[in-house]
């Protein structure tokens, strides 16, 4: 009997066993297999019921989550919603149940394009949550740009319920929210070969939205192969492969376009003296030979090939950029702003000069 407890399904362990038994101990295993399907059964509720949030209870007769409503008072409008402006990515959430309790349809609540419905999440109490991509080609999204924002708009609308009998004790309810992020971001690179990857959001006063901007080195022209924690020192004169990319930008309305790259002897951006390797989107009459711009303003990431120079006096060496978001054709016509936030990620990068000794 011991090669048949080889399954872990107990029902197929039950039936195999019953099958070796003879007809008078069939009554027996039987009954134990009775008792092992209404565990199992217990046991799958049980695990439904788990998946219920705080303001719900487990429906036996749909074998659903159900609100429950006492929780909630009815309101003569929807509870408010709360917008989340994330990276390359919108989200509009309200109470599920709160709206059950209001006489409004939780099921069908959509956005401009009305194929992008809410879905059901649980964060601690029931929501219906409408996400978009930051994309004037996503769920009808409205794109509008001004000297320093962009902004992406929508529209959800909340339908009243129809009660069984055909009922409605509600209006539908549209609500417009936006969702906005800075065209010029700063950003520093993480410029020591021990720590190469430099990225951070960048909040608009008021939280209202954040862009991720990251600077990364690479070994050599491919841009595959980022610096690591392993990565031996840099030699002067050898060359750095760097790029600046915004991932989460809509590629088929901006371009990123660096404005300003330029090195200091510190971690602080503001630091002096400061030397210029970009500046007014051109290589600068200072260190303009060491650059070569490969891509810049036309796709959302910058490349570059910097050779690696030393400040006198300084091991280490930072570089950090001024970033433009843009979406005119070609991006470099586009004028940049004074005003302009301030975010550093950095240690640093170690630069030794090449010697060849003798003696």
């Amino acid at each position: 009997m011991s090669a048949l407890l080889t399954t872990g399904d107990p029902i197929l362990l039950a039936s195999r066993i019953i099958r070796g038994f003879s007809n008078t101990t069939d009554w027996k295993m039987k009954a134990w297999l009775g008792l092992t399907l209404a565990v199992s059964i217990f046991c799958t509720a049980s695990a439904q019921a788990s998946s219920c949030a705080t303001d719900e209870y487990f429906n036996n007769t749909t074998n659903t989550c159900s609100c429950n409503l006492t929780m909630y008072t009815s309101a003569g409008s929807p509870p408010p919603p709360t917008v989340q402006c994330l990276s390359g990515l919108m989200r509009v959430k309200v109470s599920k149940c709160q709206l059950e309790s209001s006489k409004y349809d939780s099921a069908n609540l959509h956005l401009l394009d009305s194929s992008c419905k809410g879905v059901r999440v649980v964060e601690g109490t029931a929501l219906v949550v409408v996400s978009t991509n930051t994309s004037s080609h996503d769920c009808g999204n409205k794109l509008s740009v001004n000297n320093t924002h962009v902004f992406y708009s929508n529209n959800l609308t909340i339908p009243a319920k129809v009660s069984p009998s055909g009922l409605i004790a509600r209006n539908n309810f549209t609500y417009t929210f936006s969702c906005s992020y800075p065209l010029n971001i700063p950003v520093s690179l993480a410029t020591t070969l021990n720590v190469t990857m430099g990225g951070i959001d960048i909040p608009l006063p008021g939280g209202v939205g954040a862009l991720m901007v990251l600077m990364i080195a690479y070994t050599d022209s491919t841009f595959t192969v980022p610096y690591t924690e392993t990565t031996m020192d840099i030699n002067v004169q050898d060359h750095l492969y760097v790029a600046v990319s915004m991932p989460d930008l809509d590629a088929t309305t901006f371009s990123v376009l660096v404005t300003r790259l330029y090195a200091t002897g510190t971690s602080d951006p503001n630091a002096n003296p400061s030397y210029d390797i970009i500046t007014n989107k051109c290589p600068s009459a200072q260190l303009g030979d060491l650059l070569t711009i490969l891509v810049n303003g036309e796709t959302v990431e910058a490349r570059f090939k910097v050779q690696v120079f030393q400040i006198s006096g300084m091991v280490n060496l930072y570089l950090h950029a001024e970033v433009e978001m843009c979406t005119s054709n070609p991006c470099n016509q586009v004028r940049t702003h004074d005003s302009e936030a301030r975010a550093t990620v950095c240690p640093s990068l170690r630069v030794r000069r090449f010697c060849s000794c003798t003696g």
